[in-house]
């Protein structure tokens, strides 16, 4: 499988193995039952997916190889439900 990196990636010059990964906790509002996708919106890689769940509510999902951990979908989180983790690694953990 070919490894393609994002323009980010390129630039700072880091594969996706080394570049801090976007996680998502629960207190997203998504996956509390409101409408919420800002964090989607603001991904210039679109990294971010929602999937439908019971009752309304959706859960969030990062695409590791797609995101270059740039950090522009934390600004727009009104929930603060975002972090960066260091590694690839670290987010197979959780």
């Amino acid at each position: 499988m070919e490894t393609r990196l994002s323009r980010r990636a390129l630039f700072a010059r880091q594969t996706p193995a080394q570049s801090a990964l976007a996680i998502i906790s629960a207190s997203c509002l998504a996956e509390n039952g409101a409408y919420c996708r800002t964090c989607a919106d603001a991904c210039p890689e679109g990294a971010i997916r929602f999937h439908l769940l019971p009752r309304g509510r959706a859960r969030a999902d990062v695409d590791a190889d797609r995101c270059t951990g740039c950090g522009d979908c934390l600004p727009p989180c009104p929930a603060n439900a975002i972090r960066l983790s260091g590694t690839v690694e670290e987010t197979h953990g959780q």
